[in-house]
C-alpha cells in the first residue's frame, strides 16, 4: 500500500524487499550503483549488538569472523565468507539462493558495506589496494562500477566478492573493547537463538503458501519464485528436512481431499476440484495409493 512507504514502524518482510528491489530492476536501464547507494548508508552502529561485536573486535580477522558467525541476526540476506590465498585476502558472498535479477545489486550492497565497516573499524582513511571482483561479464558494467566506488572492478569472476591485502586481516583495531566485545556476543548469542525458534521450516514455509491457494495447481518453480528462492535451493533446503515439493505437495492436497470427503460427504469430482486436481482420474488414483480406498468409498463413511 502507498501510505505504508511513509510509516516509520514498518518492517518489511525479506520477501517484500526482495520484490521491491526486482521491480527496479526490471525498470531500469542500468542497476550499475543501486548497491552502492544503499550500501553507503550503512554504518557499523546502527546493526545493534551484532555491529558493536564487530566495532570492539581485537583484529579485523576476528570482526569478519564475528559477522560471519551472526551473520542471521543482521541484514545480510546472503552467505559470507574469508578466504585466504597468496596474501589476499577475499571476503566473498554466496548470492546463489537470491533471485537471479538482483543478485548484482546485493552483491554491491554488501562490499560496500563491508569496506565501510572496515573504514569505520580502522576509523582512519585506508591505503588503496581494494578491488572488488564480479560474476557479471559485462566490461561496461565493471568500469561504471569502479568509477562509482574508485577502485578496481574485475568482471566475470567465480564470485561477488571484496579483495584487500591479508595483511589487513591481524592488525589490531584501535576501538577494541574486550569487556564490551563480551556483552555484545553474549547479546548476539541470545538473538541468534530467538531467530532459530522464530524461522519456519522451508516445508512448513511452502505449506502455508499452498495452502493459501489450494485450489490452483502449483509447480514448483512457482512456488520457489514466490519464496524468492532458485529453484534447485529450494529443493536442496526441502531434502535437508527430510521432504521434497512433490510429496509435501500431494500430502497436502489429500490430505484436504480426505477431510473435505469424511466431513462434508461431497462428491469425488468437486473434493478433486478443490485440491487443485485438473483431471478426477490423477486424484482418484493419487487417494487410492494414499489411503489404500477410493474417494468414493470414504464418502460413503462420511459423517453425518
Amino acid at each position: 500500500m502507498p501510505e505504508q512507504l511513509s510509516d516509520p514502524t514498518l518492517q518489511p518482510k525479506v520477501i517484500q524487499e526482495l520484490r521491491l528491489v526486482e521491480n527496479v530492476v526490471k525498470a531500469a536501464d542500468s542497476t550499475a550503483g543501486f548497491g552502492v547507494s544503499a550500501g553507503q548508508r550503512m554504518h557499523v552502529h546502527v546493526f545493534g549488538a551484532w555491529g558493536f561485536a564487530i566495532l570492539t573486535s581485537p583484529t579485523l580477522r576476528s570482526a569478519v569472523q564475528t559477522a560471519i558467525d551472526y551473520l542471521k541476526i543482521s541484514f545480510v540476506l546472503t552467505e559470507m565468507h574469508l578466504d585466504e590465498d597468496g596474501g589476499i585476502a577475499r571476503v566473498w558472498f554466496d548470492l546463489s539462493d537470491l533471485p537471479a535479477p538482483v543478485r548484482a545489486v546485493y552483491a554491491e550492497r554488501h562490499c560496500t558495506v563491508t569496506m565501510t565497516f572496515i573504514r569505520e573499524l580502522f576509523a582512519k582513511p585506508l591505503e588503496s589496494g581494494f578491488a572488488i571482483e564480479t560474476r557479471i561479464k559485462d566490461p561496461d558494467y565493471a568500469q561504471e562500477l569502479g568509477k562509482l566506488l574508485n577502485l578496481d572492478v574485475a568482471p566475470g569472476c567465480a564470485q561477488y566478492a571484496l579483495v584487500f591485502s591479508a595483511n589487513m586481516l591481524d592488525r589490531p583495531l584501535p576501538k577494541s573493547d574486550p569487556v564490551t566485545l563480551k556483552y555484545c556476543l553474549e547479546q548476539c548469542d541470545a538473538l541468534a537463538q530467538q531467530a532459530s525458534l522464530d524461522e519456519k521450516p522451508w516445508s512448513q514455509k511452502v505449506r502455508d503458501f499452498i495452502l493459501e491457494d489450494i485450489t490452483t495447481e502449483h509447480r514448483i518453480e512457482c512456488v520457489a519464485d514466490e519464496l524468492s528462492l532458485g529453484e534447485r535451493t529450494l529443493r536442496r533446503r526441502l531434502t535437508d528436512e527430510g521432504t521434497n515439493f512433490r510429496e509435501l505437495y500431494t500430502d497436502i492436497r489429500l490430505s484436504i481431499a480426505h477431510e473435505l470427503l469424511d466431513s462434508t460427504g461431497i462428491n469425488v469430482e468437486t473434493a478433486s476440484w478443490r485440491v487443485g486436481y485438473a483431471e478426477p482420474a490423477s486424484f482418484v488414483r493419487a487417494f487410492s495409493r494414499r489411503y489404500g480406498m477410493t474417494p468414493g468409498a470414504v464418502r460413503k463413511q462420511a459423517r453425518p
